[in-house]
C-alpha cells in the first residue's frame, strides 16, 4: 500500500483547543502525524464574530484523499460538529498532498483561502523539509 501524506487543518470554536489535541489523538490511531504547526488563536477568516483555534498537521496514510475525506468527516461527528450548527466544535480539512520531502504535488486553494492557513501549512512542510543550510 502506498503511504501518501497530506496536510490537513484543524480548526475549532470552542474557547479551549483541547479538541484539536483530540482531533490529532484520532488521527494518531489511523495514520502517522508525522508535523504539528502551532495553535494560532484569532478571529474567524470567515468575518463572523466567532473566535478560532486554528493548526495544521501532516498526516502519513495510505488512504486515497477521496476515502480520507470521508474519514475525517467521520472523525469530526465523532468528536461532536454538527452541519449547520453556530458553534463550529470541529472542522478538519484537507488542504494538500506532498511527498516525504515537503514538496507539495497538489493543493486544494479553496482551503487555502486565507494567509493564516497558508502560513500553517508551510509550518509543517517545512519541518518535512528540515533545516536550510545558510
Amino acid at each position: 500500500m502506498k503511504t501518501r501524506r497530506y496536510v490537513l487543518l484543524l480548526g475549532s470554536s470552542l474557547d479551549s483547543p483541547q479538541v484539536l489535541r483530540l482531533a490529532i489523538e484520532t488521527l494518531s490511531a489511523q495514520g502517522l502525524v508525522e508535523a504539528t504547526s502551532r495553535c494560532v488563536e484569532g478571529p474567524s477568516v470567515s468575518g463572523d464574530a466567532r473566535r478560532f483555534h486554528n493548526q495544521a498537521i501532516v498526516f502519513a496514510s495510505g488512504l486515497a484523499n477521496d476515502a480520507l475525506v470521508v474519514s475525517l468527516k467521520k472523525i469530526e461527528t465523532e468528536l461532536g460538529r454538527v452541519p449547520g450548527d453556530a458553534q463550529c466544535v470541529i472542522d478538519i480539512d484537507l488542504a494538500c498532498e506532498c511527498d516525504a520531502h515537503g514538496i507539495v504535488l497538489w493543493r486544494d486553494d479553496t482551503k487555502l483561502g486565507h494567509p493564516l492557513f497558508v502560513g500553517l501549512m508551510q509550518d509543517v512542510l517545512n519541518q518535512l523539509r528540515g533545516p536550510t543550510l545558510a
